[in-house]
């Protein structure tokens, strides 16, 4: 049987949901980390036992979304009510779906009891032809992959 060619997805071709709803106009994602703490410990009574290893617990970095500067304002006004604390911060699940050529969700991130917790407005200069970029960094407590 001759090896299936799988090509990778391109970078470009992906779409962000917000608790299901579609937030258009993303052109730029950071990419997710997480990192499991090593915790190390002696086996045995011997001074010259080796080490053991084991998992400890399980750090998510934030992820930061670009995008050009678009009507709307609904993440500046969720990310308003984490600067405000009028109330407990309205955690959500933002998933991110890599699409293939035809559109089709081929793999998707999703980040769980995710909030903002950066906001940055575009940098505006008048010398350059640029697409004004706004940042939005949201921190979360779960990460999960599916294809």
């Amino acid at each position: 049987m001759a090896d299936e060619r799988r090509d990778p997805y391109a970078g470009y071709n992906f779409r962000l949901e917000i608790d299901g709803v579609e937030v258009a106009g993303f052109k730029e994602f950071n990419g997710a980390e997480t990192k499991t703490q090593v915790i190390e410990y002696a086996d045995g009574d011997d001074v010259n036992s080796s080490v053991r290893k084991r998992p400890g617990r399980t750090n998510y970095t934030n992820v930061i979304f670009k995008r050009g500067v678009a009507e709307g304002e609904e993440l500046w006004d969720w990310y308003k009510t984490v600067i405000d604390q009028e109330r407990e911060i309205e955690r959500k699940e933002v998933a991110l779906h890599l699409l293939a050529d035809d559109n089709s969700p081929q793999k998707t991130y999703t980040f769980f009891e995710a909030w903002p917790c950066r906001y940055k407005t575009a940098s505006l200069n008048a010398t350059e032809d640029q697409v004004a970029l706004e940042e939005v960094e949201f921190a979360f407590e779960k990460l999960e992959i599916t294809a």
